[in-house]
């Protein structure tokens, strides 16, 4: 199967990795790969993203990655052990190993009434009615459509979840999507649609995590609307290996009036590139805060686009950085107002702390506006520990290998202080300390 025009650029081993896996795919899937191959066809017209695409100037996908490894047949084998964090939440849990849905591993009792989750694989077989949801928000926007990684996901996707909460209804519990590795190197392809009906509310959390030392590409694509007046936190917490490459795209449209407080937390990956594109209705508030730590020779890479297409909406985007040795972190961020869009308030802020004289950061926050009554404003830093500071704490008594933990903790708590649960923020708070106190400190 010929996917890519030789005679127009040379392929890297990764785009012929890719294309081997998906004549693979097409095989198995026998004649009904729907819109799949288009999806692919999409890929394959640009290939993996270079730094002349302004989106990923910052993160380029065709030198970063050398290869791509094949994804695994469903299997039962065990996954491998990773943290546990959110055990005791209480949460309704789906699991996932190697991008299969794990029924013996999840537990989704307890959500209440008026909630439903579907796996993916199980509802292509007998072609239920709740995959309508699926391609809503992408195919509404072509920004969102043709971007490559988005384009490899709903190409390739093995599984996921259907996730519909009725009018009305209130989630009883949380519900946490994990997604683990059986410890083999194999790509994951995952998506996800969450619809949250008229004055409803649900709770996401999301989880990845996998090995040290083992190749992975873990792709995930996220379809979540919420209908008006609807209400939804969402928290996305990744720690993959050390030879991880992780990617993420979120994709939000947000009703009249409805609320949506999202969360990342980037803790692993030796390449991660978390995407979010949302679309904001009349009225409709989103707080998007992110935390990333990075390491080693890591590469993580948070890309926003909040579009104000209705009057009066509110957005908050700040994302904070903590940057170690010879690692990069890059933000993106671009507000988009509509001339529809009167009324709008929006503000992003992206700021890193360098941990070495080594470490690496990148902002890039922008302002589109095309409506003439608006309250807009963007901001990024860039610096290293203030050695004031930490001359002050040490005039206290403070040890001098306390010092600088301090101060990150401090830097970090705008974004871990907003989330609202307190057991979930005191899991994820507890996580950053480990990484923090891992590092030792100046001494």
């Amino acid at each position: 199967m010929q996917v890519l025009p030789t005679a127009v650029r040379r392929r890297t081993r990764a785009e012929t990795d890719l294309e081997d896996a998906f004549t693979v795919l097409s095989a198995d899937y026998a004649g009904e790969l729907g819109d799949r191959a288009g999806a692919f066809a999409r890929f394959a017209a640009t290939g993996l993203p270079h730094r002349r695409i302004e989106a990923y100037h910052f993160t380029d996908l065709h030198t970063l990655l050398t290869h791509a490894p094949a994804p695994l047949p469903r299997a039962t084998a065990k996954p491998a052990a990773g943290a546990d964090l959110f055990a005791g939440l209480g949460a309704a849990r789906a699991v996932f190993v190697d991008g299969w849905f794990r029924s013996d591993l999840s537990d989704l009792d307890g959500l209440g009434e008026g909630v439903t989750v579907t796996p993916i694989a199980a509802a292509l077989e007998r072609n239920d009615q709740a995959l309508a949801a699926l391609g809503a928000r992408v195919a509404a926007d072509a920004a969102i459509e043709t971007d490559p990684l988005v384009a490899l996901a709903a190409a390739f996707y093995s599984d996921g979840l259907v996730v519909a909460v009725a009018d009305g209804a209130i989630a009883a519990k949380p519900l946490e999507i994990r997604h683990l590795s059986s410890g083999a190197a194999a790509s994951a392809f995952v998506r996800h649609a969450v619809v949250v009906g008229k004055g409803a509310s649900n709770e996401v959390i999301e989880s990845h995590e996998s090995p040290d030392g083992v190749e992975i590409h873990a792709h995930t694509l996220t379809e979540l609307t919420l209908g008006e007046g609807a209400k939804a936190t969402w928290l996305d917490r990744q720690r993959e290996g050390d030879m991880a490459a992780r990617f993420s795209t979120l994709a939000l449209d947000l009703g009249k009036g409805a609320k949506l407080d999202h969360t990342v937390v980037t803790l692993g990956a030796r390449l991660a590139r978390t995407q979010v594109f949302a679309r904001l209705g009349e009225g409709a508030d989103l707080a998007s805060r992110g935390a990333t730590l990075v390491k080693g020779r890591a590469h993580a890479d948070a890309t926003l686009v909040v579009t104000h297409a209705g009057p009066h909406s509110v957005s908050r985007e700040l994302y904070k950085s903590a940057v170690d040795d010879e690692a990069t972190s890059v933000f993106q961020g671009r507000i988009v107002v509509t001339k529809a869009a009167q009324g709008t308030d929006g503000r992003m802020g992206a700021h890193a702390v360098l941990l070495s004289d080594r470490a690496e950061a990148k902002a890039k926050p922008e302002l589109e506006i095309f409506a003439d009554d608006v309250a807009c404003a963007h901001g990024a830093t860039v610096a290293e520990i203030d050695e004031a500071l930490k001359f002050y704490l040490m005039s206290r008594g403070i040890p001098a290998a306390e010092t600088e933990k301090l101060l990150i903790r401090a830097f970090l708590g705008e974004v871990t202080d907003a989330i609202a649960a307190e057991p979930l923020r005191e899991a994820v708070e507890a996580e950053l300390d480990a990484w923090i106190d891992a590092r030792g400190g100046d001494l």
